[in-house]
């Protein structure tokens, strides 16, 4: 399962190779120029590349440039640096890399304008690495509008104006075709919108220690179909439905019956023996037309359609039977839903999944997450309201406070965006799968079907979040080929989910 890093862990990789293992920044920094030259070199690009421009900044992600500049001129190809900075203000290894490509008569273009009149079979982007974020300066920007007027474009680690913690994006960002990233990939290059900045990323080796297991922060992993396929094992051949998985879901209320059948159905296609759907008794008849395959459990509402505090014991009568529960998709906020889900929460003693409304009690009193056993699923809106910051904020630092919620509560956590993010305890995870078509009411619906669905058939809670996250995001993917991103909605996934589940039955 490949590792991704923070901005914060790839300095701390970068301090210790040179304080704790003598590897001194000229090594990695020549290393990363052999990287990207043999990559180049392997001609991956839509046209044959012969002309190639170095656009370097002044720190070490211009010293990669400049060392791919030297590399790429051994290889015979025809190559042009252009240093946006003079010498003088180039750092000290990257220094060491001007001058070698200088003594080897190369071509260095230092403090100059765009060559607007110039053209180059591919842009390779060296001018700002890890470090940014915010807004570029004016003169890096007139550089990077130049860039992307070209059609083969290659970046050393990250793409010059993306954050490479958080994937924000500068309002000028280099597009790149390919990026060559140092070590691991950095987390901004795998979560939107910087993953679609980062174009083929590959990641390459330039000689770092092996101590990335050491590094301070969260083991960020990348969940792909390698690690979904170690995961899922086979069904028991002498199984039957009680075996399976028994899921209790409660969701839905007046004019959003749809989210109690989309998240039954998502648990269902995903393989759970068993689903029993709560519902309010004036909206019973319209739950048992819909979920065929489910049980419906009535609970009286005077005709109000929303659940009450008198349903408190007949839910958590079921609740015994249930492997797992499902709450939260469609409820609404009337006062007496919020106050029936507070007594839930305060005496439930089963793996649970919180999506949506049910996430409505902890927005006043988080303290009621320390006891339970839960996976929450919260979209970006959500998960501002119950850290209790802006939306801004949220995007702006998003990993620091994904680490900070996964220090203090024992919940997992899943960040439900394009590339989802899933925290517990000391580890992180992002989904690599997904497209913007997920962006439709009820996806987030039978996500949460899918991973009450896991859970309840015997995966632990983090193994059910990353295997629900991840297919949910394949047959989207799937789904999109077939009819198109912009018109994919939630119910077109529920037959696919069960097709992709082949793919794990030998």
């Amino acid at each position: 399962m490949m590792r991704a890093l923070t901005t914060d862990q790839a300095y701390e990789l970068d301090r210790r190779a040179s304080a704790d293992f003598n590897i001194p920044g000229e090594s990695l920094m020549g290393n990363a120029g052999l990287a990207v030259a043999s990559f180049i070199s392997k001609q991956p690009f839509d046209q044959k590349v012969k002309s190639i421009a170095v656009v370097a900044g002044k720190g070490n992600n211009g010293g990669d440039g400049f060392s791919t500049a030297l590399e790429l001129n051994k290889l015979n190809f025809d190559v042009s640096v252009f240093s946006i900075y003079k010498h003088e203000k180039l750092s000290n290894d990257s220094l060491i890399f001007f001058k070698k490509c200088r003594d080897a008569q190369i071509r260095i273009v230092e403090g100059s304008k765009p060559p607007i009149s110039e053209s180059f079979d591919l842009i390779v982007d060296a001018i700002l690495g890890i470090g940014f974020s915010g807004q570029l300066r004016n003169e890096v920007s007139e550089w990077v509008e130049w860039i992307n007027l070209n059609s083969s474009i290659l970046c050393c680690d990250v793409p010059t104006g993306l954050n490479s913690s958080s994937g924000l994006v500068s309002t000028s960002t280099v597009k790149a075709t390919h990026t060559i990233t140092m070590g691991f990939p950095k987390l901004g290059l795998c979560i939107e919108p910087g993953k679609s900045f980062s174009g083929k990323t590959e990641s390459v080796d330039i000689g770092f220690p092996k101590i990335e297991d050491e590094l301070h922060g969260i083991d960020w992993r990348l969940i792909d179909s390698n690690f979904v396929d170690q995961i899922i094992k086979p069904m028991d051949s002498t199984t039957n439905k009680y075996a399976q998985g028994k899921v209790l879901v409660l969701a839905g209320s007046k004019g959003m019956t749809g989210a109690a059948f989309l998240s039954s159905m998502g648990a269902l296609r995903s393989g759970a023996g068993l689903v029993k759907v709560f519902a309010p008794e004036s909206l019973s008849e319209i739950y048992e037309k819909k979920i065929t395959e489910g049980i419906t459990v009535s609970c009286e509402d005077e005709g109000e359609g929303y659940f009450q505090v008198k349903n408190f014991e007949i839910i958590m009568d079921q609740v015994e039977w249930a492997d797992a529960v499902l709450i939260g998709p469609g409820l609404g906020t009337n006062k007496e839903t919020i106050d029936l889900l507070t007594m839930i929460y305060e005496n439930i003693n089963k793996p649970l999944v919180v999506d949506a409304d049910g996430l409505n009690p902890f927005y006043k009193n988080r303290d009621l997450l320390k006891k339970l056993q839960c996976v929450l699923t919260p979209h970006h809106g959500e998960l501002s309201r119950l850290l209790s910051i802006s939306l801004g904020e949220l995007k702006e630092k998003m990993v620091n406070h994904m680490e900070g919620f996964a220090s203090s509560y024992p919940s997992v956590l899943i960040a439900k965006q394009p590339s989802s993010i899933i925290v517990h305890n000391i580890s992180g995870y992002i989904n690599t799968s997904g497209n913007p078509g997920l962006a439709t009411a009820g996806t987030g619906d039978v996500l949460s079907g899918m991973v009450t669905a896991f859970i309840a058939q015997g995966y632990n809670l983090v193994e059910s979040s990353c295997i629900s996250t991840y297919i949910h995001g394949y047959v989207a993917d799937k789904m999109s080929k077939k009819i198109s991103e912009r018109g994919l909605i939630a119910s077109d996934l529920l037959l696919e989910i069960a097709s992709s589940m082949s793919r794990y039955e030998s």
